[in-house]
């Protein structure tokens, strides 16, 4: 059910699938693809397929529980996080572009130099044609480059939260007992599994889901609004 889906939190690789020889579903476990490497493996990961099942739909239980009680306090919350992260993005984009545009005026400069440098015989033919070339291809990338920043802004301006979309699949499944491929693949991108902490003596591991049209959600304690109970009004006049 997980396959393709549950990655490594560490790494990124994606967990392999494994079966053992009892033939038992209960032994059937993910690990790190990466720990195989040769070089510099990353560690197994270990965690049993029927543990990361219980895991993802206990937290996918949960999150569909409080979107449903708290509805509105999750749409804003999420609306005004996604927001600013857009925001940043727009920004750092912008700034590669502009960055981006002044080395393609700067190649611009270069190029009429060497031309110069060329024409009154300081540059041999054969240096002016090695260097013009590189310039035009660096010019070149640089334009697409900054086409393709363009579009991506661009994209990313006209596009909405999709917030409205992941209430409505978390209405969908508000009874949701059994987790199955269907509704995993609906509402999960990916599960990032993190290596085992034994340090307590005992053995914990967490995950992290990457929902979609949502991506990884904040803790959502943060969003539940906080209920301010007034004094009784009879108990404040007697008192």
């Amino acid at each position: 059910m997980f396959s393709g889906i549950a990655h490594c939190a560490d790494c990124g690789s994606k967990l392999y699938y494994c079966t053992t020889r009892y033939f038992e579903t209960r032994h059937d476990h993910f690990r790190c693809s990466a720990s195989q490497k040769a070089v510099d493996p990353c560690t197994s990961h270990f965690i049993r397929a029927v543990v990361l099942e219980e895991m993802v739909l206990a937290h996918m239980r949960y999150v569909i529980g409080f979107v449903q009680r708290y509805e509105d306090s999750f749409r804003v919350s999420i609306e005004a996080e996604r927001s600013t992260e857009i925001q940043k993005e727009l920004s750092a984009k912008r700034k590669q572009i502009a960055q981006s545009q002044k080395r393609v005026d700067d190649l611009d400069v270069l190029f009429r130099k060497v031309y110069e440098d060329n024409a009154s015989g300081k540059l041999t033919d054969e240096r002016f044609m090695q260097l013009s070339r590189g310039y035009d291809l660096e010019q070149k990338t640089l334009r697409q480059m900054i086409t393709m920043l363009e579009k991506e802004i661009d994209q990313q301006e006209q596009k909405t939260t999709q917030v409205e979309d992941f209430i409505a699949k978390c209405k969908r499944y508000s009874s949701l007992e059994t987790l199955t491929p269907a509704i995993l693949n609906d509402l999960v991108i990916k599960v990032f599994v993190e290596a085992p902490d034994k340090s307590t003596g005992k053995r914990r591991q967490g995950i992290h889901i990457s929902y979609n049209l949502v991506g990884i959600l904040p803790p959502l304690e943060r969003f539940q609004p906080v209920v301010v109970e007034r004094p009784n009004k009879e108990k404040a006049e007697t008192a």
